[in-house]
């Protein structure tokens, strides 16, 4: 057998196995690829719509869109940054 073809069984033999693994962990081990994909889309979005929702509710507005939410995030983060610096000359 040429390494080609050993390649190419190993990397079949891979593909079945993240495959299967992947289907057991969406909680159905014979779903195919196709389906598991779209699964995985589908609970990204809702993590994804969580993680929107809680960062705007710590933010103060929970239906904040996330370009508001990074904005108002990187405005924190510089303040605190400041604040750092002050705290540090005084000190220093």
């Amino acid at each position: 057998m040429s390494m080609k073809d050993k390649a190419k069984d190993l990397m079949q033999t891979s593909l079945g196995k993240m495959e299967k693994a992947t289907g057991k962990a969406l909680g159905d081990e014979d779903m195919p690829a196709k389906d598991q994909v779209e699964e995985v889309k589908s609970q990204l979005k809702i993590v994804g719509d969580k993680v929107l929702k809680s960062t705007g509710k710590a933010l103060g507005d929970q239906d904040m869109p996330a370009k508001d939410q990074v904005e108002e995030v990187k405005s924190q983060v510089k303040q605190a940054a400041i604040r750092v610096r002050d705290a540090l000359k005084k000190n220093g």
